[in-house]
């Protein structure tokens, strides 16, 4: 919903996120880096519990049955409650990759690409190389859901800020993998 959109952008705005890296297996071990090359984006992490329960029901109620549907797998996990924000004063943007390549990330099944706003905002679209050049932006409040495993990238945001949702889903059968 827009008040829903609205109310997690002012949390943001309220906090100014943090700088967000990427996991990298090191040494055996699953760790955050650094690399503006690689991605250039603040996050915030939600910590209030009402707005955890109401993202997360929204998830379940109006993503997972499409999961279910369509690829005959029923996410009952989430990770991660964050608004992230790619500015046009770093060019946020985070290049191509994969979101379950590590031992800490392997469990992911599903990226959830929510966002919170559009309009405001040039470049931020998201694409999947792979299968050409088709460039994605969903409506302020649409996603995009897709497979952890393939190849995506957030282009660089030239004007603006745009701001998203950003959970992963999986089972119970790879909580155990986490």
């Amino acid at each position: 919903e827009p008040e829903l959109c609205d109310r997690l952008i002012a949390m943001y705005e309220a906090d100014g996120g943090r700088e967000s890296g990427f996991m990298r297996e090191v040494d055996g071990k699953t760790v955050s880096v650094h690399d503006y090359g690689h991605k250039r984006r603040r996050d915030y992490d939600i910590a209030d519990d009402a707005m955890i329960a109401r993202t997360r029901e929204r998830v379940r109620r109006r993503i997972v049955p499409e999961i279910a549907k369509a690829h005959q797998f029923d996410a009952t996990r989430m990770e991660r409650y964050i608004v992230a924000c790619y500015e046009s004063q770093t060019e946020g943007h985070f290049r191509a990759h994969r979101d379950n390549t590590t031992k800490g990330t392997a469990h992911r099944r599903f990226a959830v690409s929510l966002n919170l706003n559009t309009g405001e905002y040039d470049g931020g679209r998201l694409w999947f190389p792979e299968f050409g050049r088709q460039q994605y932006l969903p409506p302020a409040g649409g996603a995009v859901v897709f497979s952890c495993s393939l190849l995506h990238e957030a282009t660089p945001v030239t004007r603006g800020r745009r701001y998203v949702f950003l959970p992963f889903l999986y089972d119970d059968a790879a909580a155990k993998i986490r």
